[in-house]
């Protein structure tokens, strides 16, 4: 949710716009959000992997797909394929 509201606050400078998606996101039947209790798990994995220009936050993405046993991640940061995860970056 982080990830994509910023996105899109960012690219439409609309924030009405992303509050209505960060609220589509809070509400959805579909869409499940994993929340991290083991910030160590992130943080270790954002250590480890220098050769990929990961952020925090995609660390932590990263590390909660991998504990949930998610391969597919929707996203236009190409480097979570350098992880072995299969990049959905469109619709």
């Amino acid at each position: 949710m982080d990830e994509a509201v910023t996105l899109l606050r960012a690219r439409t400078r609309n924030h009405k716009l992303s509050v209505q998606l960060g609220t589509d996101i809070l509400t959805s039947k579909t869409i499940i959000l994993l929340k991290t209790d083991d910030e160590a798990g992130s943080w270790g994995l954002y250590k480890q992997r220098s050769d990929v220009a990961l952020s925090f936050t995609d660390s932590t993405i990263a590390f909660l797909a991998k504990k949930h046993f998610i391969s597919d991640i929707f996203s236009y940061d190409a480097h979570f394929g350098a992880l072995g995860f299969h990049v959905l970056n469109r619709l």
